[in-house]
């Protein structure tokens, strides 16, 4: 066996059973479109080498996850039936754990799933997260004051789905004031860019600036993180940018601030992995988090996929290096890249660090879109070729279009 392949089979096993849920499970794909694209073959394999196994029981198995792939059960007994599997069994399941690892080695899409995830887990409802909000609104000396350290910028938009992003916003918004550093220490500013201040109302109570972006055509986050890291930075020495669907735990600000202390450090993504929840995790995370006050969701009551190395959702910056590389490019127009670009340049230009912290990222109404050539929308961007000429985050940039 090749020195590159694990020895342990319990790897190999949770390889072939995390690929066919990866391969079966359609909120792979909502959670990363494009990545499954380009795992596609690969999972595909592993479950063709499942549905052509000689050992029976594996065959049944796999096709148990197969039919039911959001379920701990059937999951976990296939890695335990190809984690024991021994003598001549072990030599007949071989192609099945070769597929499995070379689909772990080529794809982008990882999976994991707790023993103690439930999939009927009720969701914490707007209402009560509205009565959390309330009280964080009243709490005294909330907001963050002075010149902060840091400045939290969280670009938003919530034109078409009823509300369910603001539902993650509330929720992210939440956990950032439940922080184990003093809250004077950082400061959150949420950009809404639409037509209209569509959610102002529920949004100002639980930040410390908010901004409207105007711009009634496609969602611009690069612009409107500009537009918050200009008109908000009020003297802080680093930014987060950070998606609003991101659910944080409770040592997340002071964590990434302490690594700004390390000499020849400009910036950093603090995961390895975004963890794309399901609905029912999602539902157990926020509970955990925001109703039972816990400085981090129980991992195990937890199910989601894993998108490998993506460079957006949360990054941190010296506020000089962002401006030294122009911020984010404000070519870019609907989701897809612009994350990309930005870590691209920060890296190219400035001493950028990787970290392997948790992710938690909340579902939500897919947003990625790709063209008829399967690329994505803005791909004809060549990245690293940003040199504005203009002042950035200009609050009139879709002046035009609003008149």
């Amino acid at each position: 066996m090749s020195l590159l392949v694990p020895t342990d089979p319990a790897v190999l096993a949770r390889a072939v059973a995390d690929n066919l849920v990866v391969a079966a499970d359609p909120g792979a794909r909502r959670s990363g479109l494009y990545y499954c694209e380009l795992a596609q073959p690969f999972t595909d394999a592993v479950v063709d080498t499942a549905r052509r196994s000689p050992v029976e029981h594996v065959r049944e198995l796999s096709e148990a996850v197969l039919t039911q792939p959001d379920r701990p059960a059937p999951y976990f007994a296939l890695r335990q039936a190809l984690t024991e599997i021994d003598g001549p069994g072990r030599d007949a399941v071989r192609p099945l754990l070769d597929a499995g690892w070379t689909a772990e080695c080529r794809s982008r899409v990882g999976y994991h799933i707790g023993r103690n995830y439930d999939p009927g887990t009720a969701a914490v409802d707007m209402a009560e997260l509205r009565e959390l909000s309330a009280r964080v609104a009243a709490a005294p000396a909330r907001r963050g004051a002075g010149d902060p350290d840091v400045l939290v910028v969280i670009p938003f938009q919530d034109r078409h789905t009823g509300g369910k992003r603001l539902y993650n916003l509330t929720a992210c918004l939440l956990a950032l004031s439940d922080q184990s550093v003093p809250r004077d220490r950082y400061r959150v500013v949420v950009v809404e860019s639409d037509a209209e201040p569509r959610w102002r109302e529920s949004i100002e109570p639980l930040v410390d600036e908010y901004l409207f972006a105007p711009n009634p055509g496609v969602f611009a986050k690069s612009w409107t993180v500009n537009v918050g890291v200009v008109h908000a930075s009020a003297g802080a020495q680093a930014i987060c940018i950070l998606d609003a669907d991101i659910l944080v735990e409770r040592d997340f600000i002071e964590r990434n601030m302490a690594r700004f202390r390390r000499p020849g450090t400009a910036g950093h993504i603090p995961y390895r992995d975004m963890v794309c929840l399901d609905y029912a995790a999602a539902a157990a995370a926020i509970a955990d988090r925001l109703r039972d006050g816990l400085a981090e969701p129980d991992r195990d009551r937890l199910r989601a996929f894993h998108l490998r190395r993506p460079p957006g959702a949360c990054v941190w910056v010296r506020t000089s290096a962002f401006h030294n590389i122009g911020g984010m490019d404000e070519r870019y127009q609907g989701w897809g890249g612009e994350d990309n670009d930005f870590a691209y340049r920060m890296d190219f230009a400035s001493a950028f660090d990787t970290y392997d912290d948790p992710n938690l990222h909340m579902p939500h109404p897919p947003a990625s879109e790709l063209r008829e050539d399967g690329e994505l929308v803005n791909a004809h961007i060549p990245p690293l070729s940003w040199r504005p000429r203009e002042p950035i985050g200009r609050l009139d940039l879709f002046a035009s279009a609003l008149a």
